[in-house]
């Protein structure tokens, strides 16, 4: 009878410890997400952050829907070196959301999310959308920078 009331001992042991280590690794997990930050209001961080214009907003929230994207996706704008100008415009949806390293800001229903190097140089940009046929796509109005390639996806600060 000792022998039962021992292993049921070390059998209570086994499953406190294996509790222990099952909430070690969710608390683990939980420590490692990152927590969000609050979405700003570009229209309140002048010089901050990426709008759409209510077209931009639209003709995302379009492509979304017509490539069956999850409503959660978010628009990432960004700038890397490249291009005729010495920095190029990119466009990107993101499924998996704001990092540590990026500023979000919601313009007509659409998150925006920008890395914090991009906005440095595109701070205060305005993306607008064009439905011509000869010139249809996304158009960029850049405050920072001086001057822009004759095509329009590239500039220079």
């Amino acid at each position: 009878m000792t022998e039962v009331k021992n292993d049921q001992v070390d059998t209570d042991v086994d499953a406190a410890a294996r509790e222990r280590e099952k909430q070690a690794i969710l608390e683990a997990h939980a420590a490692s997400q990152v927590v969000a930050a609050p979405v700003l209001d570009p229209a309140t961080t002048p010089g901050q952050g990426v709008v759409l214009t209510e077209r931009a907003a639209r003709e995302v929230k379009r492509i979304i829907d017509e490539e069956g994207l999850p409503e959660s996706t978010c628009l990432r704008v960004g700038a890397k070196g490249g291009g005729c100008s010495g920095f190029s415009y990119v466009l990107d949806f993101d499924k998996k959301g704001r990092t540590e390293f990026d500023s979000a800001y919601v313009s007509h229903g659409v998150t925006v999310l920008i890395d914090k190097k991009s906005e440095f140089v595109m701070g205060g940009t305005i993306v607008d959308f064009n439905g011509d046929l000869l010139n249809r796509g996304f158009v960029f109005q850049n405050p920072a920078a001086s001057g822009t390639c004759g095509c329009g996806t590239s500039f220079t600060v």
